[in-house]
Order: structure tokens, then C-alpha cells, then sequence
């Protein structure tokens, strides 16, 4: 009996060590890899690729799983279909969302592991419905409506005449509405987490309070500290970080992260961009251009195939 309890103490520590040290990086890295062998139709090895990425993390990203289902769907594999169907009932997320948008998967909502984790969300309805109201909702909208109140009340004339009494009132205003919105997502970051698919929220929450904070003269530090952290935990995507590390930049004369690239750039310049890129879960310069291009491609192809839907 002892040497039970020892093993599953053991048990115990290694998962909390596991979960302790769990960095989304590498996750990003094999996943742009699929995305990349995605777009050039090589579909085998794009799933290769998002099944290393889902045995290193604790939880999968839902536009990853719905990619990846689409991936063994052409693959003709059913059994990484049910595979994404368990992981929706283990995450709790609806299966609507990952196949409810293509009627390519219709033959598999008439399967047995369909109806079984169809009876699962039911019987844990409330769960769901915890899960997907976010609590940053509401107080963002709130203090949107309040910081853009503020902010455009006499923001030309302040941008005119910046030693005038009026500027340096309104500057005074704008720290003032700053520094309040400030404190109100400090005290919902450590209350609910950074916003994120795990509490119910999405990309449109994180945008918000990027909104909100920008301007904040402490904002480079929540950055390093909070949005740093919430990246390397999967909370807050490459992308997200590196516009916001480039709005920050912008707004406090910075230099521009090296992550951001432009149209004209030397071959060693791109190369260390690369390099500062790969560090966040980004794609290569080159690799962002073939996603983005294959994006575009889909999107036109959709596009055209909805004024067909139309016509008939």
C-alpha cells in the first residue's frame, strides 16, 4: 500500500512540474509548420505536424482542432475526427464550433460517438453555459465608450496647440481615464486570467483591452509582464502580441520590434526579423506570405461559391 501511495504521489508531482513548465512556443512553431504544408495541399504531414503540437500543450486551440479536422477529413481518417470530437467534450466546447460551419462533416453527426457527446453537453449544459460568458464583456464595452468619451473631447485642438492650457487640461483627463481603466483590467486579469478561449472569451476581448490600455504610460510593462506571460501559456496568440508590441513601439517612440517586417528589406535584416519572429510562435517573412496568400485564396473561393448558393 505504501508504495502505491508513492506512485501516485510521484503521479502527482511530475503532472503539476508538467503543467508548471507547459510553453506554447513550440506548440505555435509545429503548428505554423502544418499550416504551411496545409496550403501546399500536403495534408499527411500538416496532421503529423498538429499532433506533435497537441501532445506538448494541456489545451488545444480551437481554429488548430477545427484545422486539423478538416486535415483528417481529406485524409479520409476517422478515427482523428472522433479524436477532435472527444477533445471538444474534454475542453468543453460545443461541437457546433469546430463542425457545425461545413456540411462536409454531415456523415459523421448520424455515427454513434456523435450522439454520445451530443448527450454529454446536454447533461453538462450549465457548464457551457458558465464557460462562454465572459466577464470581460460588459466592462470593456464600458470602458471603451468612456475612454473614447474622453479622448475625442478636444483631441485635434490638443494636437495643435500642445502648450496650451486646454491641451495640458485634456492630457490631464486622458491619464486620469487612463489610469482608472487601468486598475479595472488589473483587478479582471488577476480575477479571471488574461481573456482568453479558456474563460469564454475571444480574440475580440483581447483586442478591446488592447484599445483600452495603449496609451497608458505603464502599458510596456504590461506588456513584458502580462502579455508576455499569457502568450507563453496560449492565452494571447504571436499575432496579437506582436501588433500590440508594434502599437506600443508607435505610441512611445520605440524602436519597432524586429518581428515586424516591411516591403523593403535587406536579406539580413529579414533573416534577423526571422529569427526574433521564430522566438514568438511566428512564421518566417516568407512563410507568413504563403499562409496569408492561401487564406486569401480560400477566401475568394468561398466567396464565389456563396453567389452560386445565391443564383440557384
Amino acid at each position: 500500500m505504501k508504495r502505491i501511495g508513492i506512485i501516485i504521489c510521484l503521479i502527482f508531482i511530475i503532472n503539476i512540474i508538467r503543467s508548471q513548465e507547459i510553453n506554447y512556443i513550440p506548440y505555435y512553431q509545429l503548428v505554423n509548420k502544418a499550416e504551411i504544408a496545409r496550403c501546399q495541399q500536403n495534408y499527411d504531414s500538416a496532421l503529423v505536424y498538429y499532433w506533435q503540437a497537441f501532445q506538448i500543450v494541456d489545451y488545444i486551440l480551437i481554429n488548430d482542432l477545427r484545422n486539423f479536422s478538416q486535415c483528417a477529413l481529406i485524409e479520409k481518417k476517422d478515427s482523428l475526427i472522433y479524436f477532435v470530437m472527444e477533445q471538444c467534450i474534454k475542453q468543453i466546447v460545443p461541437l457546433s464550433g469546430i463542425f457545425g460551419i461545413d456540411t462536409i462533416f454531415d456523415k459523421y453527426k448520424y455515427t454513434d460517438k456523435w450522439k454520445w457527446c451530443m448527450e454529454q453537453e446536454q447533461a453538462n449544459a450549465e457548464k457551457y453555459r458558465k464557460k462562454y460568458e465572459c466577464p470581460y464583456t460588459e466592462i470593456m464595452d464600458s470602458l471603451i465608450i468612456n475612454d473614447q468619451k474622453v479622448r475625442t473631447k478636444g483631441y485635434w485642438f490638443s494636437r495643435i496647440f500642445p502648450k496650451s492650457k486646454i491641451a495640458k487640461k485634456r492630457r490631464q483627463e486622458w491619464l486620469s481615464v487612463d489610469s482608472f481603466s487601468r486598475t479595472v483590467i488589473d483587478e479582471l486579469v488577476a480575477k479571471y486570467d488574461y481573456p482568453n478561449e479558456r474563460n469564454g472569451c475571444n480574440n475580440n476581448s483581447c483586442l478591446q483591452m488592447n484599445m483600452v490600455v495603449i496609451y497608458h504610460y505603464d502599458d510596456t510593462n504590461f506588456l513584458r509582464n502580462v502579455e508576455y506571460k499569457a502568450l507563453i501559456e496560449g492565452k494571447l496568440s504571436p499575432h496579437c502580441y506582436a501588433r500590440k508590441a508594434r502599437r506600443v513601439a508607435v505610441v512611445f517612440n520605440m524602436p519597432v520590434p524586429h518581428y515586424t517586417y516591411f516591403k523593403t528589406m535587406t536579406p539580413d535584416e529579414i533573416a534577423q526579423v526571422d529569427k526574433y519572429r521564430y522566438e514568438i510562435g511566428l512564421p518566417s517573412v516568407e512563410e507568413e506570405k504563403i499562409i496569408n496568400q492561401c487564406y486569401y485564396e480560400k477566401y475568394l473561393k468561398d466567396k464565389k461559391e456563396k453567389k452560386k448558393k445565391k443564383k440557384h
